[in-house]
C-alpha cells in the first residue's frame, strides 16, 4: 500500500508541475522516448512507412520491434525447425512438437496447459504478436512447397494484411496454414491459425486488441522401430537405388493415432494517459511590426506530454486437447502397456457390456485474466530517468478431464490466483538502461508464489570500437502447472501426490563487441524441485538441487562478397537423467552476397548443425512430452548440412534449398532424438511478397 500511495503522490505532483511557462527549455525534450528494437537494415529498407510493435505482457509497455521475416538473409529457413535454436529435437516433420537442446533457449517454466509445451513459438500469444502502424496498406505473403515430392507434400501459406484508417486506427489480420504429409509413415501434421487485430492510439487513450485461434493436428507414429534402416539402408534396397523413407517401419502405422490441440483466445489492452499539452516549440524572439512595435512569436503547435497511465488488460484463453485412436485392437496395449481407462460399450446383439481399450482422452482448460496497472512514464521530465508501474492481476481457471476408469465421468476443477507486483524500467538512457520486475501471489492457488527478475545493460566505446554489456537475474518460486500435477488419461494417470513449488535461480551476462561482430554469453541456473517425465512416462520431481551452466559465443563477419556467421555453446548439467544436454553444440553459415544486373540480390550459402552425443530424450504421444531415455545416445557423428540460394528483387523474395545435403556423401544416422529422425535429403522452394517496403 505504501508503494501504491507513493506512485499516486508522484503522479499528482508531476501533473501539477506541467503547467506551461515561458523561459523553459524546448518542451520536445519532455516527450516520452519509445524504445526501439529494429536493425539498421530495416531502417534503411522501410524508413517510417511501416512500424511494428509488441506489448509487454505485464507492464503493457509498447515497444517498436523489428518486423518478422522482412530481410533477405534467412528467407530459406524462416519456418524451419533449425532456425528456432542452435540445436533442436523434433519429430522430423517441421510443424511437429519440438524442444531446444540448449537449455536456456527453452521456456523458463511449463505452460499452464502442458500439452502445448512442445509448441514454443508456434502459437499466438500476447507476448509475441505484432501490431502495426503503416502509411500505406501492408501485405505480406509467404508460400513455400516441397519440390519433386508430391507424396511427401509440405506446403505453407502465411498471409498478413494491415492498413491504417486515418492517423489513429489500424486494422489487420493474419492467416497461417501449414499442411505437411511428412516423409515417414503416419507423420502427417496440419495447422491452421488466424488472428484479427486492431489498434487505436491517441494522445490520451490507446487500445490494442485481437481475437485468434490456433489448431494443430498431428498423426502419431511412435517413431522408427528399426534404426538399421537408417544406418544401413543398402541392406533393404531390393535392387532399388535408394530405400524410400516411407518404407522404414514405424511403431504405429495407417494414421490410426491422432493428437489434436486447439487454442481460442481474445486479448485487449486499453489505457488512459494522464498528462497535459505543451508547446512543441518555444516562443520565437519578438518580431518588429511595420509600426515599429514588437510582437511576441507564438508556438507552432502543442504536443501532449503523458505523465502516467491507468491500464486495464484482459486475456481470455480456451485450450483443449484430444488424443484418440481410430481403431480398437490389441496394438495399443503392445505399444503403451496396460491401460488405466478400460472403456465399456453395449453389444448390439447380446445387450451386454463389452470392455475394450481405445485412447479417447480429452482435456480442457479455460482461463480469464484481468490486470489493472498504474504507471509513471519514463522521460516526461528530463529528471525522470525511469518509469514505474504497480499492478494487480487476477486469474480464474476452469479445467475438465475424465475422472473415472471407464471414461464416462468428467472432473471439473475451478480455482483462482491473485498477484500483486511492480516494475521499474529505463529504456531511453544514453549509457545505462535497466528493467526490474517483482511479483508475489497474494491469494488463491498460487499463494506464496514469487517472481523476481531484472536486467541491466550499457553501451560504450573504447578506442573508437563499440561495446555493449548486459547482465540479468531471475528468481522464480511457482506452483507447478495444473496438468503437470494432474493428468487422467488412458495410459497415464497421476495426481495422487501434490507436487512441490518449483524454484529457479538464474544468472546471466553477455558482452558484445559490436564493431567486430562478436559476442559471448555465460548463464547458470540453480533448480529445485525440477519437473521432468521419466522413461515410463510418469511425472517426476527432483528432490536434489540441479545446476546447469552454459557458455555460448558467436561471430559474424565478411570479406568482400563472402559472409559468415558461427556460434558454439558449451553446457553441462549436474543431473543428466532429468536434464540431458549435449556438452557441445555448434552451427555455421557461410554465404556469398552479391548483386546481379544491379537489381537482383543473391545469397548463395551453406549451413551446418552439429552437437556431441548424449542421451537425447524421446517423445511420448500419450502425454505429448519429451521423456528421458537411457537406451542410446544421439549425435556426435556427421553434421546436418543444408545448401540454399536466396533471391530478392524489389518487393519479392524467393529461394531454393537442399535439406540434409550431407546424406548424399556422408554416413548419417539423421536422428533428431531417440527413434525420431530428421527428414531425408530433399529440395524445397518458396516465395515471399512484401508489398510495403
Amino acid at each position: 500500500m505504501k508503494f501504491m500511495r507513493s506512485i499516486l503522490i508522484s503522479l499528482g505532483l508531476s501533473a501539477l508541475s506541467l503547467s506551461p511557462a515561458l523561459g523553459q527549455s524546448d518542451p520536445s525534450a519532455y516527450q516520452v522516448k519509445q524504445e526501439k528494437r529494429i536493425s539498421d537494415e530495416e531502417r534503411v529498407v522501410r524508413g517510417d512507412k511501416l512500424k511494428a510493435y509488441s506489448i509487454h505482457p505485464i507492464s503493457a509497455q509498447v515497444k517498436q520491434v523489428e518486423m518478422p521475416d522482412t530481410l533477405t538473409r534467412g528467407t530459406h529457413s524462416f519456418t524451419s525447425a533449425e532456425r528456432r535454436s542452435m540445436a533442436v529435437a523434433y519429430l522430423g516433420n517441421t510443424y511437429s512438437p519440438w524442444q531446444s537442446k540448449i537449455f536456456f533457449d527453452r521456456a523458463v517454466r511449463l505452460p499452464d496447459f502442458v500439452y502445448f509445451s512442445g509448441f514454443q513459438g508456434l502459437l499466438f500469444n500476447p507476448q509475441e504478436v505484432r501490431w502495426y502502424d503503416t502509411k500505406s496498406p501492408f501485405t505480406f505473403i509467404r508460400y513455400q512447397k516441397m519440390l519433386f515430392a508430391d507424396d511427401t507434400l509440405e506446403e505453407l501459406l502465411d498471409l498478413t494484411l494491415s492498413t491504417n484508417l486515418g492517423k489513429h486506427l489500424n486494422l489487420g489480420g493474419t492467416f497461417n496454414r501449414a499442411n505437411a504429409f511428412g516423409f515417414y509413415e503416419s507423420n502427417k501434421n496440419k495447422s491452421t491459425r488466424y488472428r484479427i487485430f486492431g489498434s487505436y492510439t491517441s494522445d490520451r487513450y490507446d487500445l490494442y486488441a485481437y481475437v485468434a485461434n490456433d489448431r494443430h493436428r498431428m498423426t502419431e507414429n511412435g517413431g522408427v522401430t528399426d534404426l538399421d534402416y537408417l544406418r544401413n539402408p543398402d541392406k533393404y534396397t531390393n535392387g532399388r537405388v535408394r530405400i524410400g523413407s516411407r518404407d522404414i517401419p514405424v511403431l504405429i502405422s495407417s494414421d490410426r493415432l491422432i493428437n489434436s490441440l486447439s487454442s481460442g483466445h481474445a486479448y485487449a489492452m486499453h489505457r488512459y494517459k494522464l498528462g497535459s499539452y505543451r508547446p512543441k516549440n518555444e516562443p520565437r524572439q519578438a518580431e518588429k511590426q511595420a509600426d515599429g512595435k514588437t510582437k511576441e512569436g507564438q508556438p507552432d503547435s502543442l504536443v501532449f506530454v503523458p505523465v502516467g497511465s491507468l491500464t486495464h488488460t484482459i486475456y481470455y484463453n480456451k485450450r483443449s486437447r484430444s488424443f484418440y485412436a481410430r481403431s480398437q485392437d490389441d496394438l495399443w496395449q503392445k505399444v503403451f502397456g496396460p491401460a488405466v481407462i478400460i472403456r465399456e460399450r453395449e453389444d448390439a446383439a447380446s445387450g451386454q457390456l463389452i470392455s475394450y481399450i481405445q485412447p479417447q482422452d480429452s482435456m480442457q482448460m479455460t482461463s480469464l485474466s484481468n490486470t489493472l496497472s498504474l504507471s509513471l512514464i519514463e522521460g516526461f521530465r528530463p529528471w525522470v530517468k525511469f518509469g514505474l508501474s504497480a499492478y494487480l492481476r487476477n486469474e480464474n481457471h476452469s479445467v475438465s478431464m475424465f475422472d473415472d476408469r471407464v471414461g464416462h465421468v468428467r472432473r471439473i476443477d475451478r480455482f483462482f490466483s491473485t498477484f500483486a507486483g511492480g516494475t521499474m524500467t529505463r529504456t531511453s538512457g544514453e549509457g545505462l538502461n535497466f528493467s526490474a520486475l517483482g511479483e508475489v501471489g497474494i491469494l488463491g492457488r498460487d499463494l506464496g508464489a514469487l517472481h523476481l527478475e531484472g536486467d541491466i545493460r550499457t553501451r560504450f566505446r573504447i578506442a573508437g570500437k563499440a561495446f555493449s554489456l548486459g547482465a540479468d537475474a531471475r528468481l522464480l518460486n511457482h506452483r507447478p502447472s495444473y496438468f503437470a500435477s494432474r493428468h487422467h488419461g488412458t495410459y497415464e494417470w497421476w495426481g495422487e501426490r501434490e507436487l512441490q513449488f518449483v524454484r529457479r535461480l538464474e544468472l546471466g551476462a553477455r558482452v558484445s563487441l559490436d564493431s567486430w561482430g562478436s559476442w559471448a554469453e555465460a548463464r547458470t541456473a540453480t533448480l529445485n524441485n525440477y519437473i521432468y517425465w521419466d522413461a515410463s512416462r510418469q511425472v517426476q520431481q527432483l528432490d536434489d538441487l540441479a545446476q546447469v551452466i552454459m557458455l555460448r559465443m558467436g561471430h559474424t563477419g565478411k570479406a568482400g562478397s563472402l559472409n559468415w556467421a558461427f556460434s558454439a555453446a558449451y553446457q553441462t548439467s549436474t543431473h543428466e537423467k532429468a536434464i540431458p544436454l549435449p556438452t557441445l553444440a555448434a552451427e555455421g553459415d557461410m554465404w556469398l552476397d552479391f548483386l546481379l544486373f544491379g537489381v537482383l540480390r543473391i545469397h548463395l550459402g551453406a549451413q551446418a548443425y552439429w552437437h556431441t552425443a548424449y542421451y537425447a530424450p524421446t517423445y511420448a504421444p500419450t502425454i505429448q512430452q519429451f521423456i528421458s531415455q537411457q537406451e542410446m545416445q544421439i549425435g556426435g557423428g556427421a553434421p546436418l548440412l543444408n545448401a540454399y540460394a536466396n533471391f530478392r528483387l524489389k518487393n519479392a523474395r524467393f529461394y531454393v534449398r537442399a535439406y540434409n545435403l550431407g546424406e548424399a556423401f556422408m554416413d548419417n544416422d539423421r536422428l533428431s532424438l531417440h527413434r525420431y529422425p530428421y527428414n531425408p535429403m530433399h529440395f524445397q522452394a518458396g516465395i515471399v511478397f512484401d508489398l510495403n517496403n
